[in-house]
């Protein structure tokens, strides 16, 4: 049975038909053609003057950027010096104005105080105080025409019992430093040139008011000393009769010219040009 079956099935497969081996591979077709396409010439140039007008639109931006720059700095630089221009404008003339007129009030208080001296000698005097005062901004140019007027009547040639000498009766002894540190030789009448004891008397007050905070403390010292501040301060009898008027005698002529002063100009004038910032100055010698 089993053998009849199988005789059967290979009957029937000898009777399909036999298909090629080759039959299912593709009848071979003609050479084929690979086409690679590439941009033309025209659009590469294209592209490239693109780049090359945008680089150039950039720095033609930035350029101008540069230039708005400069223009606005030339415009503040300008608008900077007319400011200041005018700031001079505004303010010199009434600097000049009242300078003017102090000069004039100090050189009329130098007449009275000394009839003798002549026209141009006083306006010479103020002229020296009130350049040394602006020299050395601790320096009050009212509180140094008071000094001179107390110590020696503004005679340029006074001398006291103590050899104080000069306009503002400066000692020997602390002149010698002063004019020294002034960058003049010391000589015997070298105190009684009114320029070297105006310019000595301004450093030596410049020093003490970058000692001393009070100006009746600066007064006392210039006047007899240190050993004799120290007694003012202390307020002892040892203080020198001199010293003790002396302080308040200044300080009052002062006040007084300070006031009439201010009636011809607001001068503002404190009671000293104290310069807080400045460092301390020192003088060997202490003594005037």
């Amino acid at each position: 049975m089993i053998r009849n079956e199988q005789a059967g099935i290979s009957s029937e497969v000898a009777d399909r038909p036999l298909r090629p081996l080759m039959a299912h591979v593709r009848e071979p077709r003609g050479p084929r053609t690979i086409v690679i396409r590439h941009g033309s010439a025209w659009q590469s140039l294209a592209f490239l003057c693109l780049c090359l007008l945008l680089l150039g639109v950039v720095m033609l931006g930035h350029e101008a950027v540069r230039g708005l720059d400069r223009q606005n700095q030339e415009i503040s630089s300008t608008m900077a010096r007319f400011e200041r221009r005018v700031q001079q404008l505004e303010s010199g003339i009434p600097y000049d104005s009242r300078r003017r007129h102090l000069l004039l009030g100090m050189r009329d208080h130098i007449l009275k105080a000394n009839p003798r001296v002549s026209l141009g000698d006083a306006y010479r005097y103020a002229e020296l105080a009130l350049a040394a005062s602006e020299k050395y901004p601790a320096v009050d140019p009212l509180l140094l025409l008071s000094i001179g007027i107390v110590e020696s009547g503004y005679d340029p040639q006074a001398k006291s019992h103590a050899d104080a000498r000069g306009l503002y009766q400066i000692w020997p002894s602390t002149g010698r430093l002063l004019l020294r540190a002034l960058g003049w030789s010391y000589e015997e009448g070298a105190l009684y040139d009114p320029e070297k004891n105006t310019q000595a008397a301004a450093l030596y007050l410049d020093i003490l008011f970058s000692t001393y905070s009070d100006p009746q403390m600066v007064l006392a010292e210039y006047n007899g000393g240190p050993l004799n501040a120290g007694y003012f301060r202390a307020g002892v009898g040892q203080l020198a009769a001199e010293t003790r008027s002396y302080v308040p005698r200044v300080l009052q002529l002062r006040e007084r010219l300070k006031e009439e002063f201010d009636k011809g100009m607001d001068l503002q004038l404190g009671l000293t040009y104290r310069d807080v910032l400045r460092e301390g100055k020192t003088l060997a010698g202490g003594a005037r």
